[in-house]
């Protein structure tokens, strides 16, 4: 145990949040690479079947599969931060709406699009800039295609709000489902059947609506926490999904301008040859999207909890852990493309000196730009969580779109083609200077929030609040029960309030050792107590929230279960307490405290007591 405040030498070591997180992050980026492994298949499959020109019509549909995305990140990224909010606040109602109304959205509005695209598909062609010898082939692909987007987006809502319930082996396990059947279909369509592009469309379709099908069944399957419910009583909370949804949405729909202004730019600098370049360029974003997205993902649901409690502590240590790993992640996903640019062009088929010359150093240059991008996404990921939309959408209009644009037309009347590439290292810089000039003027108006994080630290400073962990060992837990009174002295707490403090603490710990690791004394609890405003000045509320890993326990079930075992036998209290036997702990603090909740976030037992 071990700490950084002076509250009798207790101390948080953070080994529960970084255990915690790394458990959830390769499940999530190995879901990312399932989703990514789709668009990459794409690519892949076109590229080396039907030959590297098939690449300059994927990249003149990409921009559809951006609408997509729109939606389906609009739905489950909104769903997934309103339902985080709600669990922080106990509001179940709040989680079942957030479901429903990503139901309609994802799946509801992608559908009507897909309809309306088919019956407008010439337009279409036209404004994403298919013309010449390029307009039959992207008109076969694009026929299909363009109803995977019912699949592309009604993925997205199970996808985050599986792993929110603590199903990330589920939700990695639904994405990898939807790589090999994609790749596996595809591969049938084109090889068997002879189908060309509108096969690789056909596979890549299929694939998509089987997977969206499979998550919507496992996330309201009736062991999960999440269900439907109707639109009426789910709709007063759609303004607040929508906003909290919004950074990312808005993200994707970035990349749907960004695409068409970047392939008509590139097109006349370059022509095909050019577009199948940006193509590579597309796929080596994507590779890098598996890292970048995996990791914002994980932490996402961390810090929408987080922020509900106003658990400053946890959000430090969360957002040491994704910076520590995130540039872990991604600068050597860098080094490699800068350093095989030439045999990650030779993959998608891409042979040709002239393509290969535009490619390779294409790729080179886009690699400079990842760890920023890694930065970026960490920190538009955690405004929206912790519920700054505007700062998270400020910075991805930034960075997906306005500098980007801005930066590759400049840059490339300079350079040429080259301009392009480097257009997205200059984007992520000039995307940090607004960023950094918001956060001053903002900081000024408001001088109690510090630092990057924006957090209020008064709560730190005026020692109202302790955060510590114990190993789970009986020892640890006795010791940090009795030590916990230095705490309560500095903040005045009365004798009888402290004593109950650390009555509460010693027998739900040791109950929580007992049930969730009764064999090991190795693993950390983390521990919570804040003193807020009462009706009395003078009498504090006191929030005491223990978190941790193990078994799940829930002690307020535990408790009834045994309180019905031996209702024929007790009436009065003093009776039952003798009876419960190891539940007699968890019966005296039930019996002290008006509030006891117990639910699990990010599949972890969360336990909360208002003393």
């Amino acid at each position: 145990m071990s700490q950084s405040t002076p509250d009798g030498g207790l101390r948080d070591s953070g080994q529960f949040i970084s255990t915690t997180f790394r458990q959830a992050l390769l499940p999530a980026i190995l879901s990312v690479g399932g989703v990514m492994a789709s668009t990459l298949a794409n690519s892949l499959i076109a590229g080396n079947l039907l030959g590297h020109e098939t690449l300059a019509v994927l990249s003149i549909v990409n921009p559809v599969y951006f609408v997509y995305t729109t939606i389906g990140s609009l739905a489950g990224v909104g769903a997934s931060s309103l339902a985080a909010w709600c669990i922080g606040r106990d509001d179940r109602e709040g989680c079942d709406a957030a479901v429903t109304l990503a139901a309609l959205l994802s799946l509801g509005v992608s559908l009507a699009l897909a309809v309306l695209g088919s019956l407008l598909l010439e337009p279409l062609l036209g404004i994403l800039g298919a013309t010449g010898e390029l307009l039959e082939p992207t008109r076969q692909y694009l026929r299909i295609y363009i109803f995977s987007g019912i699949g592309v987006a009604g993925i997205y809502p199970p996808y985050f709000l599986l792993k929110l319930d603590g199903w990330h082996r589920l939700s990695m396990a639904l994405f990898l489902f939807l790589a090999v059947g994609c790749v596996g279909l595809e591969l049938f369509y084109v090889l068997a059947l002879g189908m060309g592009l509108a096969g690789v469309a056909l596979g890549c379709t299929v694939a998509n609506l089987a997977a969206a099908f499979l998550g919507w069944a496992a996330l309201l399957w009736k062991g999960s926490s999440f269900h439907l419910r109707s639109l009426s009583r789910a709709w007063s909370r759609a303004p607040r999904m929508l906003a909290a949804g919004s950074p990312s949405a808005l993200n994707n729909l970035c990349g749907v301008l960004r695409g068409v202004a970047l392939n008509l730019l590139i097109s006349a600098l370059a022509g095909q040859a050019g577009l199948s370049a940006f193509s590579v360029v597309s796929m080596a974003g994507n590779l890098s999207i598996v890292f970048i997205n995996g990791l914002c993902q994980t932490t996402g649901p961390f810090v929408g909890v987080f922020t509900s409690e106003r658990d400053g502590t946890s959000l430090r240590q969360i957002e040491k852990q994704a910076l520590k790993l995130g540039m872990l992640l991604i600068v050597p996903v860098a080094v490699l493309l800068a350093v095989l640019a030439a045999p990650f062009c030779r993959l998608f088929g891409v042979s040709d000196p002239e393509t290969l010359d535009l490619a390779a150093p294409a790729v080179r240059l886009f690699a400079l730009s990842l760890p920023l991008a890694m930065l970026s996404t960490i920190w538009m990921n955690y405004y929206l969580s912790a519920r700054r939309t505007w700062l998270a959408n400020l910075l991805t209009v930034c960075r997906a779109y306005l500098f980007l644009v801005l930066s590759a037309r400049v840059l490339s009347g300079l350079l040429g083609l080259p301009g392009v590439w480097l257009g997205f290292t200059a984007a992520e810089v000039l995307s940090w200077a607004v960023l950094w000039a918001a956060l001053t003027l903002f900081r000024r108006r408001h001088p109690e929030l510090q630092g990057i994080l924006l957090l209020d630290r008064r709560y730190e400073e005026e020692g109202r609040f302790v955060s510590f962990s114990v190993h789970t060992s009986l020892d640890e837990i006795l010791d940090a029960s009795q030590r916990i009174s230095a705490f309560c002295e500095e903040n005045q707490l009365d004798p009888e309030r402290s004593m109950l403090i650390s009555l509460s603490l010693e027998e739900m710990l040791v109950s929580i050792k007992e049930h969730c690791f009764p064999e090991d004394e190795t693993q950390t609890i983390s521990i919570r107590i804040l003193l807020t405003p009462g009706e009395d000045p003078d009498r504090p509320d006191i929030i005491l929230r223990i978190r941790c890993g193990g078994a799940p326990f829930n002690p307020i079930d535990y408790y009834e279960r045994h309180k019905a075992e031996t209702a024929g036998e007790m009436d009065e209290l003093d009776g039952l307490l003798e009876g419960l036997d190891d539940s007699l702990g968890i019966a005296m603090v039930l019996a002290a405290a008006p509030v006891v909740d117990y639910k699990t976030t990010f599949g972890v037992n969360n336990l909360t007591i208002l003393l």
